[in-house]
């Protein structure tokens, strides 16, 4: 897990967030299972509302964004891989 600017986030996620962007933190995420080394995920967590996005970036991505209430940006991550996401 690394941070990352906005300007980098998946386009997906950052137009979920258009006009709110606001306290807004952005991560890239490795696939452990990735088949080519462009494939990861990417997270957006407002830390004040405990509300994060994800999607899954590079070849193969459909770009559809998924968004959960967690604690952090790693427990969008873990959410989002055990097929837990909550609305």
């Amino acid at each position: 897990m690394g941070e990352i600017g906005l300007c980098d986030l998946d386009p997906n996620l950052l137009q979920d967030i258009k006009g709110e962007e606001e306290g807004a933190l952005a991560y890239h995420f490795d696939d452990p299972d990735a088949t080519v080394s462009n494939q990861g995920f990417h997270v957006v967590f407002f830390p004040e509302t405990g509300r994060g996005g994800i999607v899954f970036v590079g070849s193969g991505s459909s770009g559809d964004t998924s968004w959960t209430d967690a604690e952090s940006p790693q427990e969008v991550y873990r959410r989002y891989r055990n097929d837990e996401m909550y609305p």
